[in-house]
């Protein structure tokens, strides 16, 4: 029998046990990750919990996947024990994104964890930021957008997203 997992999106065996219905299952984006305690904080910070883990001896990597909630697509985090060094994504990657209840307070919530918002939020409702692997994580406010405040209306951007 399959253990537990923390998200209900999918069981903690991910696609062996699902059944088969005809559909199209999405089960989740994959990025590779240089450091993975930091990148690991850097989604915390945007709101994802761990869901599941996955370590291997002898293929000496560890998988994390992490939601914004139980239920929710997830991410996998792969790290390659010994490291490796490897360039930040292309542009051909594109972007993670997430919605959120209010922008300016999560900027400031992540500005307050050292985290560079490199597209603020001057509309609104949409800003980038950058894990600390370079992949680039857009967020955009749910629902209208919000009446544009100091600081974010005059924030340049920084670097590129």
């Amino acid at each position: 029998m399959a253990e537990k997992s923390v998200s209900s999106y999918l069981p903690s065996d991910t696609y062996n046990s699902l059944p088969k219905d005809g559909d199209l299952t999405f089960l989740h984006t994959m990025l590779r990750v240089n450091d993975l305690d930091a990148t690991m904080d850097f989604f915390k910070a945007l709101g994802l919990q761990e869901t599941r883990r996955k370590e291997s001896e002898k293929g000496k990597f560890t998988l994390v996947f992490m939601a914004s909630a139980p239920g929710a697509p997830e991410i996998e985090l792969t790290y390659n024990w010994g490291g490796e060094d490897f360039a930040p994504p292309s542009r051909s990657m594109g972007h993670l994104a997430y919605a959120t209840d209010h922008i300016y307070a999560l900027c400031e919530s992540l500005q307050a964890k050292g985290i560079v918002i490199n597209r603020p939020p001057r509309d609104g409702k949409m800003a980038f930021v950058k894990s600390p692997d370079g992949i680039s994580v857009e967020l955009l406010q749910k629902g209208e957008p919000l009446e544009a405040k100091e600081p974010w209306a005059s924030m340049e951007n920084i670097g590129s997203w």
